[in-house]
This record gives C-alpha cells, structure tokens and sequence, in this order.
C-alpha cells in the first residue's frame, strides 16, 4: 500500500533522529497554528468553548484540507467489483478496477460525503452491506476531523497564553472547571457527528448550545 510523501520523505535510523524530527515537526505545528490564528481570529481565545473558536465556514474550510490528507494518508480508496449475485469483492488496486469491464464500485472519503441523506435512506433498505461500509467510513473521519481541530485550538490556545504571559493554573478549581467545559465541547462534537450521519432525528445542535449556554449562565 502506498505511503503518504511525508512516510516516504522520514527515515529514522537513531535516537537523535527522532529528537531532531521531533522538534522540526513542533516548530511546524506551532507556525500551521499561527497561520491558523491570523485567518481565524477567535482561534485560541483563552475565554472561548470549543464552538466557538471558530465558525461553520472556517471549520468546513479546514475540513476540506483533512478529507484530502484522510483520503491520501489514512483511508485510502477501497475498489470493488460486483459479482452476479451481487456480492462485493474488493480488488487489488485502482489498475485493476479501471480494468474491470464489469458492475463495479469505489468507496473513498471524497464519494461516501457525496451521498445524499436520502440516498444513505435508500441504501440503509436496500444495500446494507454498503450503507455500513459508507457509514462507517463517514464516522470515521468525522472523529478524524474532531481529533485534529481539537489539537489546533489546544495549541493555539498554547500560543496564546506565551503572547499572554498567562501560566497555566494547577489548582483543583480550575482543573474541575476545564473538566466541565471539556465535558460540554464533548456533548457538542458528539451532537455534531450525529447530525452529520443524519441517522438520529432527536439530535438538535442548535438547541443543545442554548442549553449550554444557560447552564453556564447559571454556574
């Protein structure tokens, strides 16, 4: 199987090839991360939930850079061919399903977001075997894309603090605090990857940030 260009580019033969990588790639999360700040000024803000670090337009423009880094690096496309009695039987490669003059499907990051919720309704009747292949692959990345947001706010918010001169409390208030607003970050993205499978009709995210809002208003 193919590696991403970044796996071919490092070779690791000791210890302090490690250290070096190690620090090269921080100081390149750190400059990606001010980059970040400077396009989307509530990045990083100290006082600021994860919802509101930034907004659907920016968080969609970001997840256009991580589906194409899922799809080269993490999942990579999968070809199938369909037999007559329309079972799937995965192929080698895309040579192969170029190839393959016969029923035939792809399944990549890129397709399975393309499907249209009443499409997914549909498969979920009457092709099963796909809708959990495409569903799963959706949940995938959607935990993918929480993942790596969640690390650029954590080091931008890192970045902040050094502008700030702001050290980080250790007492046990603040720690229970951070606790519920992780708690409540956590409440949201799960809401958000439910929305976004479209399979659970009871979640309403707009109405779970009013919540949210309230019980802080409360606290």
């Amino acid at each position: 199987m193919a590696k991403a260009n970044g796996q071919q580019d490092l070779k690791l033969q000791s210890l302090a090839d490690v250290g070096y990588q190690q620090g090269k790639t921080e100081s390149r999360i750190v400059d990606i991360a001010k980059f970040a700040m400077s396009r989307i000024p509530t990045l990083g803000d100290l006082n600021a939930p994860r919802d509101e670090q930034m907004n659907k337009e920016q968080r969609d423009e970001l997840k256009q850079g991580y589906m194409t880094y899922f799809n080269e690096a993490i999942k990579f496309p999968r070809y199938f061919r369909v037999t007559d009695d329309k079972v799937l039987v995965e192929m080698v490669d895309g040579k192969a399903f170029e190839e393959c003059t016969g029923e035939k499907r792809k399944l990549d990051v890129h397709i399975a977001f393309a499907i249209t919720q009443q499409a997914m309704n549909d498969l979920k009747s009457n092709d099963s075997v796909w809708y959990q292949m495409v569903q799963e692959l959706k949940t995938d990345f959607n935990s993918y894309v929480s993942n790596r947001i969640g690390d650029l706010i954590k080091k931008a918010k890192e970045i902040k603090r050094l502008q700030l001169g702001v050290k980080r409390e250790r007492i046990q208030a603040l720690a229970f605090e951070k606790y519920i607003e992780k708690t409540l970050d956590d409440m949201l993205t799960r809401a958000r990857n439910a929305e976004s499978r479209g399979n659970d009709p009871t979640v309403d995210v707009e109405r779970l940030k009013r919540q949210i809002a309230a019980f802080k208003a409360k606290a």
